[in-house]
């Protein structure tokens, strides 16, 4: 038996890991354009590193099955320390196509990973487990925070103007075309202190593999034990013990519970737990997909409005949107224990869609409404992914497999989304804000649904539950 300090010790290294996850995932975002430079490639290239990374988070989601026949903890140190190294070595790679490797590895480590830690924190505290989740989360956006501030000490100061968007003179477009046809990035402002971004990628580096550590410590130390569970009764015993009562009926002893009705009451569960696991990922896939895609691309997006701002402007901009995110996930810990997910989930798209108007509005003519558009996405991002996770906790349980479908859909939007994005943003960046318009409209759409489902299959379970009662009353 796990005791509670133990479960609290495991917890806390698993906050720190997430912590690293955060930073791991959001380095990139604001060296995007320094990368493209440094491998002297096109923006809509260099943005297929996001698509190639969450293929690889896509399919490593898969892996959640491979937890119920191999240690969790170890399995989580190796995914964990492969994404420390192979983030490390993404700047001192020969060639664009190394990178694209490294972006593959990296994200088939995340998705492994990702399945893992969530269902190892609904596993730890069961049903307790809402605040710990959103706990989890927070130290996520603390990471998405700290990320930008690693990189904004070794990014431009000066404005990058990007080739399509800018339109720089015929001159010097043929002269980036005589040197690589595949140079867009106008790079004579960059200055030499932008190609040392390989120590922000080191140091992101060395945080995961530090928080590996810690759990392999843990491993060494004390190793985690599963809670027991309790196998539920098959068919055929639910069987036997209904042809049993109803031998006792006959005898005049009790009524029994009809088996044609036990039947048919799991066929109902089977059909309700399928309905929610389908409808939570499509959830999970607009969700998720708008999430990163917004994230990620923001510094890109805000070099390229008509602000005309820094790499380095556009990182701190980043980095407030990630503090609102994280200020959000702290404040959603209490909040979760005073209210229902349902009602968190309903602000978060409130606040999402506030923001995503003011972006749509302002974001190419006020420098201020773009970091308070930015801010308030943040906030509405912020509890939405462990919310949902405790909302449908209270109807299914939320196994290794199931984990798994929620973190694929989860991946699939993000795999998809960055090729599109990255290829307009230069010509017309506010693509990105109608991109988290639709997708935020359709997650509510998606989320009312679930909850209308809840809501009326809880009004009949009660109706049925007091005919039963008044029925055996009756005998």
């Amino acid at each position: 038996m796990t005791s509670l300090a133990y479960k609290y010790i495991v917890t806390f290294s698993l906050f720190f890991c997430y912590f690293a996850y955060g930073v791991n995932f959001y380095v990139i975002g604001p060296t995007l354009i320094e990368l493209a430079s440094i491998f002297r490639t096109s923006l809509e290239q260099i943005c297929l590193i996001y698509t190639i990374r969450s293929a690889g988070y896509t399919f490593g989601s898969l892996s959640g099955f491979l937890f119920k026949y191999i240690n969790r903890q170890l399995a989580l140190v190796f995914f964990v320390t492969l994404m420390g190294i192979t983030l490390a070595l993404i700047p001192h790679c020969t060639s664009i196509n190394l990178v694209f490797v490294l972006a593959a590895i990296n994200g088939f480590s995340i998705g492994s990973f990702d399945t893992a830690i969530n269902v190892w924190m609904l596993e730890i505290w069961s049903e307790d487990s809402g605040p710990f989740m959103q706990a989890l989360h927070f130290t996520y956006g603390i990471g998405a925070f700290v990320a930008p501030l690693i990189c904004e000490p070794f990014l431009s100061t000066e404005s990058v103007h990007l080739s399509h968007h800018h339109s720089p003179s015929s001159s010097s477009m043929e002269a980036a075309n005589d040197t690589d046809p595949f140079q867009t990035l106008n790079i004579s402002v960059i200055d030499p202190i932008d190609y040392l971004i390989h120590i922000p990628y080191a140091i992101a580096g060395a945080i995961t593999i530090f928080s590996a550590m810690i759990v392999l410590g843990l491993f060494f130390y004390k190793k985690y034990e599963p809670p027991r569970k309790f196998k539920a009764p098959n068919d055929d015993q639910l069987s036997y013990q209904s042809k049993k009562k109803s031998s006792i009926l006959q005898n005049g002893l009790e009524p029994p519970m009809p088996l044609r009705l036990t039947r048919s009451k799991n066929l109902h569960q089977t059909f309700m737990t399928v309905w929610i696991v389908l409808m939570g990922s499509m959830f999970f896939t607009l969700f998720v997909g708008m999430e990163q895609m917004h994230l990620q691309f923001l510094p890109t997006f805000a070099v390229n409005t008509d602000l005309n701002l820094s790499p380095s402007s556009a990182a701190m901009i980043s980095s407030a949107a990630a503090l609102a995110f994280t200020i959000g996930r702290c404040l959603s810990i209490p909040l979760a224990i005073k209210f229902r997910p349902q009602t968190i989930l309903y602000t978060n798209h409130i606040l999402m869609l506030i923001g995503t108007i003011l972006l749509a509005a302002y974001a190419n003519t006020s420098e201020h409404m773009l970091w308070i558009g930015n801010i308030v996405l943040g906030c509405g991002f912020s509890s939405v992914y462990a919310s949902i996770y405790a909302f449908l906790e209270q109807k299914i349980s939320v196994t290794n497999r199931i984990g798994s479908i929620f973190v694929f859909a989860g991946g699939f939007t993000a795999a998809v989304s960055p090729s599109m994005v990255g290829r307009y943003i230069e010509a017309d960046p506010l693509i990105l804000i109608w991109f988290d318009l639709i997708c935020c409209l359709l997650c509510l759409t998606v989320f009312f649904i679930i909850h209308l489902t809840l809501f009326l299959d809880g009004k009949q379970t009660t109706v049925t539950t007091k005919s039963l009662t008044r029925k055996r009353n009756r005998f």
